[in-house]
């Protein structure tokens, strides 16, 4: 008996885009991101939602909203007034790597208020980071306390301008960027338990109570020192996604994360049209590698990723429309 598979009858139709295909782009450090916090919404909202893969809960203090007044990127950001307003979230263990950063527009304001802090005040000076805006002792100027120390940048900043500031931690230093440029360092070798976090204040401290300003894209990222000398501040919204496959680009794909790497595919064909894409993966480090729910493995367990310098291929298809796609460890460490 034959079996004849007619290609003209389109239920063996390939997607129309044959070839290679866009590298994958987003965030090569998405899997690593433990909180996102786009500050978007509707103006007056008090609804901050997490971005990252982890959907951690915010909690709202005093009258920390969304304000469509001011904002770097999106629709709104996040407005502070000064009088114990703040957000709290559980922060994971930061022991390794890691970098904590947003875009801040203060207001004019009399003490110094804290803009991030981790963990919560009441813990020991040698295991707290926090970024503060401080008009009182250092003439506006953001710093960055470091357990018992102290780094602040040498030029003062104004209000009622956007900066981007970043602490990053690096091995035992930790260093503070404002605008990309490096404003100093200090060694940090202890590490930071899981514990209650502060974005733009803290109303548990009477002293130094609350920010007053507006907050924009807040990003943690938790094992990933992002910037190490001076870089050039983001000019968009950060990714909602890591490295994401366009498969209406083409069915053949090359990447070499060098970093942990949560892929994502997108543009499938609609539902009836085939497609198989392949995807050739060289870590330049050891890495993880996660990928989309939707993907269904032989055996139901996805492969390891492949280790540094190794090449592997995988190969993907479906058939409705994305809603499932079927993967297959195609090789294992070309030469």
């Amino acid at each position: 008996m034959s079996v004849l598979l007619d290609y003209s009858s389109g239920a063996f139709a390939a997607n129309q885009a044959q070839g290679v295909g866009v590298d994958p782009a987003g965030d090569a450090n998405f899997g690593d991101v433990s909180l996102l916090l786009h500050m978007d919404g509707s103006n007056g909202s008090t609804t901050f939602t997490d971005s990252s893969s982890n959907g951690t809960s915010i909690t709202v203090i005093g009258n920390a909203q969304l304000s469509t007044a001011q904002k770097k990127f999106g629709t709104a950001s996040g407005y502070f007034d000064g009088t114990g307003d703040e957000l709290r979230y559980t922060s994971p263990a930061l022991s390794g790597d890691f970098t904590a950063e947003a875009f801040v527009y203060p207001d004019p304001q009399t003490k110094r208020f804290p803009i991030f802090m981790a963990p919560k005040w009441e813990t020991s000076p040698s295991g707290r980071i926090v970024v503060s805006y401080d008009p009182e002792n250092t003439a506006d100027k953001f710093q960055c306390r470091v357990g018992s120390n102290l780094i602040t940048p040498t030029n003062t900043s104004s209000t009622g301008q956007w900066y981007h500031i970043a602490v990053v931690r690096s091995g035992s230093s930790v260093s503070f960027f404002l605008d990309g440029v490096l404003q100093g360092s200090q060694s940090f070798s202890g590490s930071i338990a899981s514990n209650t976090a502060y974005i733009g204040g803290v109303s548990s401290n009477s002293a130094d109570n609350a920010f007053k300003g507006y907050i924009d894209e807040f990003r943690l990222t938790n094992g990933v020192a992002r910037y190490t000398s001076n870089f050039t501040p983001p000019t968009a919204a950060f990714s909602n996604t890591g490295p994401t496959l366009d498969l209406s680009s083409g069915n053949t794909f090359v990447h070499a994360p060098s970093a942990n790497v949560a892929y994502a595919f997108a543009n499938p064909p609609a539902s009836g049209t085939a497609i198989d894409f392949t995807l050739k993966v060289t870590p330049s480090a050891t890495v993880t590698i996660t990928w989309p729910s939707s993907v269904k493995w032989a055996g139901g367990t996805a492969p390891s990723a492949p280790a540094s310098g190794e090449t592997d291929a995988f190969t993907f298809y479906s058939i409705d429309g994305g809603t499932s796609y079927y993967g297959f460890h195609a090789g294992d460490a070309y030469s």
